[in-house]
């Protein structure tokens, strides 16, 4: 994909030996890394992704081919792969958009019985929203603020609430579309920040996650959570963050910031936790969740990808699919 539009149409593809050739379902955009990509907003030439095996030699510089949210059927199977776990099976693939994809079997996952394609390409998404849960470790009684009402920001609520209950839930989110799905899933308070006063009356939160990738949200996290509260960061602002206030208030706030990322555990749950354990977790929030349900707000083929990113971009939708079987 190019800023422009420029969409490229790749060679046929034959499986290696330990590969798969799988004929795409769905995928799904991320709204937070994808749109960033689409703007421009990275460093040209920096390393596309350093967790994906596929995209590990690839720099960010247009045009390049991205996403990592993919469900397939397995049409095909190169050598040393065995059939009789692959063929026909829908598996879902850290594999960028497109009709056809050659992915390695050690890193395709086996989509569990009663899941769709639908909400299966919400794995990434999901396993994000653990981690940065995880990342916060609420307690008991604490009041928990989420600073962004976008893909992860609703996934955040919706495992929040359902783990402790939406009382102490606050969504802060100025769109009214996304407040009133985060209201439909469990917030127990929505908060548009444009509103004077609006953390007024408003517990001071004793856990603030900031997952929009707004310097503006990022300061309104650092104005209201309480003092020696933690705030927990989700995503990464190019550049844009020059302009916080981190004076004399901020330096009496006693608060903590930790910056949290998918890609590994926190040091301190490795003793009980691994890769397969929070996927495992996240298969099962995904089958309770039924993601596609509240976060999939236009269904298009990928020809139509331009259209869709620029439906994202202009905030005119909250989650973009693409769809490739008719």
């Amino acid at each position: 994909v190019s800023r422009e539009g420029d969409w490229r149409v790749l060679a046929s593809l034959v499986p290696g030996p330990g590969q798969l050739l799988l004929e795409s379902a769905s995928s799904v955009v991320s709204t937070g890394t994808e749109l960033k990509v689409f703007r421009g907003n990275f460093d040209e030439g920096a390393q596309l992704d350093t967790c994906f095996e596929n995209m590990q030699d690839a720099t960010m510089a247009f045009p390049l081919a991205y996403g990592y949210s993919l469900v397939g059927r397995v049409v095909r199977v190169g050598p040393a792969v065995d059939e009789q776990v692959w063929m026909h099976r829908l598996v879902f693939a850290f594999a960028p958009h497109g009709t056809h994809t050659l992915v390695s079997a050690q890193s395709a996952m086996l989509v569990p019985d009663g899941i769709s394609a639908e909400d299966a390409c919400f794995l990434p998404a999901v396993e994000t929203a653990l981690s940065l849960v995880q990342d916060a470790r609420p307690t008991v009684g604490e009041t928990v603020a989420v600073f962004g009402q976008g893909m992860i920001g609703l996934l955040v609520t919706a495992i929040l609430s359902a783990s402790f209950g939406s009382e102490k839930i606050i969504a802060v989110e100025p769109n009214c579309d996304r407040a009133a799905v985060s209201r439909r899933i469990g917030a127990g308070r929505v908060i548009d920040p444009r509103q004077p006063q609006a953390f007024a009356s408003a517990e001071a939160p004793d856990v603030s996650i900031e997952v929009s990738g707004s310097a503006s949200a990022l300061q309104a996290a650092l104005d209201h959570t309480g003092r020696g509260g933690r705030i927990v960061l989700g995503s990464w602002y190019s550049g844009a963050s020059s302009g916080l206030s981190l004076g004399l208030a901020f330096h009496r706030s006693q608060l903590s910031i930790k910056c949290s990322q998918v890609s590994q555990l926190p040091a301190d749950l490795t003793a009980r936790w691994d890769k397969s354990r929070r996927f495992a977790e996240a298969w099962r929030w995904l089958r309770r969740l039924r993601p596609s349900t509240f976060l999939t707000t236009a269904s298009l083929p990928l020809s139509r990808a331009q259209e869709g990113y620029e439906m994202l971009d202009a905030g005119h939708t909250l989650g973009l699919q693409f769809t490739y079987l008719p």
